[in-house]
């Protein structure tokens, strides 16, 4: 099967890789990037010097245009696309050539591959205390465990083991917001026509603009349903500091006054920026040749975010619609940031490293200046955030402090009176000088110090044992009158009664929808009552446990090692690795550093895409020699730790991710990096534990009578990224995908064992239209398992959730993506004895109780799991919950675990699938089948488990396809042109049809 992206889309910019990839093939002609050792047994390859050589050449942008452009991959010209195979094949076959020159005449390329495969056992060895392939696959481990946990709201809360703040947001009346938002116009209208033929016009200018669909009436409503449930969402943060606050107990008197005041800051930015008194443009700052409106900024939701103590709403729940009544409703995991060190940040707390973002003089602050050319609106919203927050006259240090201080001090007027005129100038100078002082304002005023105390105070309150009560919170969504075109003039040349925001820029729209305490609001255009619950939630254990065995199936499996090792690591390649056989690329890992010592971003683009397109083609070559199902354990070697990766081994860590799914469709492909740095016998153990934890496993349960009857069961996981949008573009239609998916059989033998291994992965491109309709790639893969005799599918993507009110939206299955009923429909075909099973799942977290000793738990009963997220069309069921007890990294830093949940839906297949199979297979707590498919659903987890001590279930088994680590996600790298994305594995998509023709 091969899916051809037959022309470039019209409303997406095009691309043609002629000039790229002819200069890669030139550059190929007399290198020899191929090298053997003196005895033949390791294949040394030189991509990397390639890849810089083309890089500093002339070379034409593939991109026929970058405005607008969001991300550009595969939408080649009509003209490229017919070159496209002829100039993938050249480069190939230049490359086959070499290796062939370095082999001889007497010797294959099948032939030699072969020589360099090493049976799995071999490797078999007592633990690592040095780095090397040896791992104890045949180590004894001890029974793993699960325990079943219960949602028992009678017993005490001291006697839980974990613990669940659940939040629900609910909006009424949503199907009567149309008719409200005409009425408030209506009553505009009497109020501002100054005659009654003045005012039978401008009725028949509304009356057409409800009408059309495209006029600002439908526009607003539109508006409204998007972006609503995001401030609905920063509402909620505010409330829970509220119901932390009303909830707690103690004695700590500057801890209670720190989480006031905070509560008490936040409140006076939204008076700030919604003073009536106060025109638009008295927000209007600049830093930076950036300008930003902080009225406008501060109306979204995510400002807070940047805070280092503050709510997060975290774990899509549930959702469902009441048509009837026009209810909407959502639940979601709540949860506190704590100020704690982030990675990604280069081990800074939060605080501090968004004071170094505002400090003129740090390296954090300089390069980011230098290579974001946005980020002065960064600097001025941490600036304004942080000073509203933190700003403070009163020491915690001093002898006489009193922390109802804190209380008195209005941030309000220094900042419209000090601050502000500052940053509306002009003088960035004197806007530096101004960061410098509220730095200097912050260390002279502890603030950190205050950060400290209320993380504190607000772990205490968590960590309570008693049962908080629920609390309920009634608001309203208001539609502010400033919405409104004042001339009546511009309303009858625009025919429109709003603002040109309204047609122009929905995100500035946010200013004028309000969420208030629950009241009469006269001056607002329209309202919708809608209520904030939040709740205590806890588990408690129960008596029902299970124990299993599980081990590696390595028997009869060849290897072929691969690694990816940096120049400057080459003396620890050798001490580790030079007695196996193997294939080597050695790389240069300053390539692509920061600044002028590495390539510059034209440059380092071209590097990218060469080395990631040779280093497929060379492995191809030689994979295609060898049986499928090998094992492929590709090793990298770094040099840098967390806090400083160098650029260039990062790269290569993502790509050698991305290359092991390419190539896992036929083959057992992982990548696994070390640290050379920080190599001990735990990291090293822990290390190789991971590298081989996509090996085939079996299990079996002590006692047999929790041996599944179900003799298969196919898991079938899938995703997908964009690899070419536009940035206006909003039709998630008009932009191609790259669909990305995996592949997990599950067979129970006669004797009890259960056999659980990867069956291939996935990958194709398609415009989306096709995507969520019939992917052939996935219809061939349910095709094929069901000729080797799979009749039960658990077929898994991320939760389909939405964030709109339903105001507007009129297809109930809009918006399921790979849970469209379509899609499912094509899965099935005409065959009856096939059980597909839809199934999503999301995380949310708690806190875990200091008397668990476990770290496996789950919860099953759907009738208890049906509080966590009630839904009165029964349209989306949770069913499964999965929680391991497990703490990573440092505990004081690690305050919340994880839980994975597990949801399906239900009326929305009733013509396709049978909902009874549905019950039956995942939601009938006494149906033999549903707990067959949750046994062999757990296996899976634990057979993810990455570590080599402590063997638990794997939280989030999907990683490598879905969320913020998937490979997909880690193949984007910037195009030639600024911040367009280069999706580098629909690339080599593309190329894999190619090759496989």
């Amino acid at each position: 099967m091969v899916n051809v992206l037959n022309q470039g889309d019209d409303s997406l910019v095009t691309l043609d890789y002629s000039d790229l990839l002819e200069k890669i093939s030139q550059t190929l002609r007399g290198k020899n990037v191929f090298r053997l050792s003196e005895n033949s047994d390791r294949l040394l390859i030189d991509i990397d010097e390639v890849a810089n050589e083309v890089a500093n050449l002339p070379i034409q942008n593939p991109l026929t245009s970058a405005i607008g452009v969001r991300s550009a991959t595969i939408n080649f010209t009509p003209q490229f696309r017919d070159k496209f195979p002829k100039l993938i094949r050249n480069i190939r076959d230049y490359l086959r050539q070499s290796l062939e020159s370095n082999l001889g005449k007497n010797t294959s390329i099948n032939e030699f591959v072969n020589s360099l495969i090493t049976p799995l056992e071999r490797f078999q060895g007592n633990p690592n205390k040095k780095l090397s392939f040896t791992f104890a696959f045949n180590k004894p481990i001890p029974n793993l465990q699960k325990q079943k946990l219960s949602l028992d709201r009678q017993s005490s809360g001291s006697a839980s083991l974990l613990k669940f703040h659940k939040l629900t947001i609910r909006v009424q009346n949503t199907n009567q917001f149309a008719q409200q938002l005409r009425q408030g116009l209506e009553n505009y209208i009497e109020k501002i026509a100054e005659s009654e033929t003045e005012s039978e016009d401008l009725n028949e200018i509304l009356a057409g603009m409800v009408r059309s669909d495209r006029s600002d009436f439908h526009r607003l409503q539109r508006i409204v349903d998007t972006e609503t449930l995001g401030k609905l969402k920063k509402e909620a943060k505010i409330r829970y500091l509220e119901y932390l606050r009303d909830n707690c107990e103690t004695t700590d008197k500057a801890g209670r006054i720190y989480l006031q005041d905070l509560i008490r800051r936040l409140r006076l930015i939204e008076t700030y920026i919604n003073d009536p008194s106060k025109a638009d443009d008295h927000y209007e700052v600049n830093y930076a040749d950036t300008k930003i409106n902080y009225r406008e900024v501060f109306s979204r939701s995510e400002v807070l975010d940047a805070l280092p103590i503050i709510t997060i709403v975290t774990g899509n729940l549930g959702e469902s619609t009441d048509k009837n009544q026009g209810g909407r409703e959502f639940v979601f995991g709540l949860k506190m940031k704590f100020n704690n060190a982030v990675q990604a940040l280069g081990g800074d707390e939060v605080f501090e490293y968004n004071l170094k973002l505002i400090n003129p003089t740090s390296k954090e602050h300089q390069e980011e200046l230098q290579n974001k050319p946005n980020f002065g609106a960064k600097v001025l919203k941490i600036a304004f955030l942080y000073y509203f927050a933190f700003a403070s006259r009163s020491n915690p240090e001093a002898e006489d402090y009193n922390p109802d201080s804190e209380l008195e001090y209005d941030p309000v007027s220094v900042f419209d009176r000090r601050v502000l005129p500052t940053l509306r100038s002009s003088d960035d100078g004197e806007k530096n000088e101004l960061f410098l002082k509220l730095l200097e304002g912050f260390e002279k005023y502890k603030a950190k110090s205050k950060i400290n105390k209320l993380k504190q105070f607000l772990k205490d309150i968590i960590e309570r044992q008693a049962i908080l009560p629920t609390r309920n919170y009634p608001i309203q969504i208001g539609v502010r009158n400033g919405i409104l075109e004042r001339d009546i003039d511009s309303i009858f040349s625009k025919q429109s009664f709003f603002q040109d925001v309204v047609a122009n820029n929905p995100k500035e729209c946010l200013r004028y929808i309000s969420i208030d305490e629950s009241h009469i609001d006269e001056t607002a255009l329209c309202q919708l009552p809608a209520n904030i619950t939040i709740e205590d939630i806890r588990y408690f254990p129960t008596q029902e446990s299970q124990e299993f065995k599980m081990g590696y199936e390595i028997t009869n499996l060849g290897t072929l090692p691969i690694l990816w090792v940096p120049e400057t690591c080459m003396e620890i390649y050798k001490k580790a690795f030079m007695q196996h056989k193997l294939i080597l690329f050695r790389y240069n890992n300053r390539r692509l550093d920061d600044g002028n010592k590495g390539l510059d971003s034209t440059k380092a683009f071209i590097y990218r895409f060469t080395f990631s397109l040779l280093g497929y083609l060379c492995l191809n070559i030689l994979l295609e020699s060898i049986p499928n199902n090998s094992f492929i354990p590709m090793v990298r070697l770094h040099e840098g730790d967390t806090k400083n990766p160098a650029p260039s081994e990062k790269f290569v860590a993502h790509f050698a991710k991305s290359l092991s799914h390419l190539l896992s469709e036929k083959h057992r492909v992982s990548s696994q990096g070390f640290r050379i740095h920080n190599l001990n016998e735990h990291s090293i153990n822990n290390g190789l534990s991971s590298l081989y934890s996509v090996l085939p496993k079996k299990f079996r349960f002590s006692d047999a009578s929790n041996t599944p009857d179900l003799k298969k069961l196919a898991i079938i996981v899938v995703s997908s990224l964009e690899s070419d949008a536009m940035k206006s573009n909003k039709n998630r239609f008009n932009r191609i995908s790259n669909l990305q998916g995996e592949v997990i059989g599950i067979n129970r033998r006669e004797n009890g064992v259960i056999d659980l291994e990867i069956l291939k992965t996935l990958s194709d491109n398609y415009h989306n239209e096709r995507l969520y309709r019939d992917p052939p790639i996935l219809l061939d893969t349910v095709n094929n398992l069901y000729e080797d005799g799979y009749r039960h599918f658990l077929y898994i993507a991320q939760a389909p959730y939405t964030s709109t009110l339903n105001i507007t939206q009129t297809d109930e299955n809009e918006g399921l993506y790979f849970m469209s009923p379509k899609l499912i429909e094509e899965l099935k075909g005409n065959r009856q004895d096939i059980k597909i099973y839809p199934i999503f799942f999301d995380k949310y977290y708690v806190r875990r109780s200091r008397n668990l000793h476990l770290n496996s738990f789950y919860i099953q009963d759907t009738r208890q799991l049906y509080d966590l997220a009630t839904d009165p069309s029964q349209k989306v069921v949770m069913f499964f919950n999965l929680f391991n007890g497990i703490t990573v990294g440092k505990k004081e830093e690690r305050f919340y675990n994880g839980v994975i949940s597990y949801s399906t839906l239900l009326k929305v297949y009733s013509d396709i699938l049978n909902d009874t199979d549905i019950m039956m297979g995942l939601i009938n707590d006494d149906s033999t089948l549903k707990n067959d498919i949750l046994q062999y659903l757990t296996l899976f987890h634990f057979s993810r488990f990455e570590k080599d001590s402590n063997v638990s279930l794997k939280l989030d088994p999907y990683q490598n396809i879905i969320g913020e680590e998937a490979f997909s996600k880690l193949s984007v790298f910037n195009h030639i042109r600024g911040e367009i994305g280069f999706n580098s594995l629909a690339f080599l998509t593309e190329v894999k049809q190619v090759l496989n023709v």
